[in-house]
């Protein structure tokens, strides 16, 4: 289900980081017939032959759902949902809200015919920029290169996995006893992860960032990845 060569490309989420990271790729930013904001989508004349990437995020699940409305009304057949792997966290807890959000815009884009959806790692140009421990990560380069080149090989042509596994060293030893801790009470909590929000908040405030979904998401794609 790789679809029709489109008539134009569109990108939703003009104003995004991950925007900004990509649309200094010259052969990209040549392919990108319109980049828009958000807001900008409803004052849009969309075309069904469009390929429509949505990079932007709304914390409301109704805006969301909105937004892929507008496109399914509009005819759009080629609807490319850029979502985020830390979805799989929703399989143990839905209590993280980035997660959720993202959860709810994947199965809207799915009930669309032409909708596909896009999981990425989390996003850096540098790989120093990860967080300390593995980390199911994907460059701006393999973004922009598949965006340049689509395939939709996994669920019937309807969803690609783009990440892979990157493993960052911690800052020291105290980092390291830190974050194996934090996974001990992290699988003690099971269904309940939230429950360490306040320590998420303390990891935060030291400038480590592999604590709530993401340790989780990392956690559950290894497990489910690994032979």
């Amino acid at each position: 289900m790789e679809g029709a060569a489109p008539s134009r490309v569109v990108v939703i989420g003009s104003h995004s980081r991950t925007w900004h990271a990509l649309a200094g790729r010259a052969a990209l930013s040549t392919t990108v017939d319109f980049a828009i904001g958000h807001a900008d989508a409803a004052g849009f004349r969309f075309l069904p032959t469009d390929r429509v990437w949505v990079l932007s995020y709304s914390r409301q699940a109704d805006g969301n759902r909105q937004l892929l409305a507008l496109l399914r009304a509009a005819g759009v057949q080629q609807i490319c949902y850029v979502s985020s792997s830390s979805v799989i966290a929703c399989q143990v807890s839905r209590c993280y809200e980035y997660p959720r959000v993202k959860e709810d815009a994947e199965l809207a884009t799915l009930a669309a015919p032409g909708g596909r959806v896009l999981t990425l790692g989390l996003l850096y140009d540098d790989a120093a920029e990860l967080p300390g421990g593995d980390n199911v990560a994907c460059s701006h380069d393999e973004l922009a290169d598949f965006m340049l080149h689509p395939t939709w090989p996994d669920a019937d042509g309807r969803r690609k996995f783009l990440f892979r596994r990157v493993r960052r060293p911690f800052s020291g030893p105290f980092e390291s006893a830190a974050f194996a801790l934090y996974d001990r009470a992290l699988r003690a909590c099971g269904a309940y992860p939230c429950l360490l929000r306040p320590v998420d908040f303390a990891l935060r405030l030291c400038g480590w960032r592999w604590y709530g979904y993401v340790r989780l998401s990392n956690r559950l794609w290894y497990s489910t990845t690994s032979s």
